[in-house]
């Protein structure tokens, strides 16, 4: 592929064009398509509360702007740690037969654009930016052979470091609780695709192989001591442990050993609003119209909901009254 489609095929991703939405219905999207793979296909969401090291909000971009631009380890440092962890996976992936990468940003702070483009490995594909759908499985579909979250964090509630679920205190799919990875993971469950591998704290790996229950890879990067300590490994080792995993994750993943994550439809969608969140937030839920959406409480909402897509779409809604 020519320099000059491949940067064609980048700007189309990163910018997925915002057809005229109807009131009663959020954001419409034109779908974004990925291009043609070049051969299995590793579909990878880094985040970066979970990655190795980070443990305190400066550190990721925990600031509103201007303020980040204070947080010299962010913008420095760990912007660059978090590209290299993903680039160790692709690594790791492409010794066990992997040709074809897409980095989809997981990162809501500085508005998705934390991975560096120009450290990143050069076969990768780069969803950056926002707006965009499905805010961490932009463009996912059946051309995906498996997907890899890195950098995640676990759940709203948990000791995890700098535990969350998007914008919820707790949230719910037919009353299975669900993390920021499963509800991804549902969402490509659909479409076929498995979660492979995930790597974070040991909370994190820990509820999420509870969530999936298909054996996925775990790659405890640091042990939580609360939400703003832990215990670190270096981050050459950290990147040792995400290559080697991710080359045991894609050649299990081509033996068929995982299984995509599947629920009963309809879905019974419940989830309930952060508490720390001002009363403004609450209000823009309130009048964003998503269809079907009800409230059942003071911060409290329910969804029915017949495909996965559409609590997705109810996500990037959401993401929209929260990220101003």
């Amino acid at each position: 592929m020519s320099l000059r489609r491949r940067f064609s095929i980048l700007a189309i991703l990163a910018a997925p064009a915002l057809l005229p939405a109807q009131q009663s219905q959020g954001p419409v999207y034109k779908p974004p398509k990925l291009p043609p793979p070049q051969g299995f296909r590793v579909y990878i969401v880094p985040d970066m509360e979970g990655m190795g090291s980070a443990v305190l909000g400066p550190e990721v971009g925990g600031g509103r702007l201007p303020d980040w631009t204070a947080y010299g380890d962010y913008w420095e440092k760990y912007r660059s740690l978090l590209t290299q962890e993903v680039n160790a996976a692709i690594t790791g992936a492409r010794r066990s037969g992997a040709r074809d990468f897409v980095v989809n940003e997981g990162h809501g702070a500085n508005r998705f654009g934390s991975t560096l483009p120009w450290e990143l490995d050069s076969t990768a594909i780069l969803i950056r930016g926002w707006p965009k759908p499905i805010v961490m499985s932009t463009a996912v579909d059946e051309t995906v052979g498996t997907m890899f979250f890195t950098g995640a964090h676990a759940n709203a509630g948990s000791p995890g470091v700098m535990s969350h679920n998007y914008a919820f205190d707790d949230f719910t799919v037919n009353g299975k609780k669900l993390n920021e990875v499963s509800i991804n993971a549902l969402i490509a469950g659909e479409m076929g695709v498995s979660v492979s591998l995930v790597a974070g704290d040991d909370q994190l790996v820990a509820e999420t192989k509870e969530m999936l229950g298909n054996g996925v890879i775990g790659v405890v990067v640091k042990q939580a001591l609360s939400r703003s300590a832990a215990i670190t490994y270096s981050p050459a080792m950290v990147r040792r442990m995400l290559t080697d995993s991710a080359a045991v994750a894609v050649r299990r993943e081509m033996a068929g050993d995982f299984k995509p994550l599947t629920l009963a439809k309809p879905y019974q969608v419940a989830f309930t609003l952060r508490s720390t969140f001002p009363a403004a937030v609450v209000q823009g839920v309130d009048g964003m119209g998503f269809a079907g959406l009800e409230k059942t409480g003071e911060r409290s909402y329910r969804l029915t909901a017949n495909d996965a897509k559409q609590i997705g779409y109810l996500l990037d809604a959401i993401e929209g009254v929260v990220i101003r």
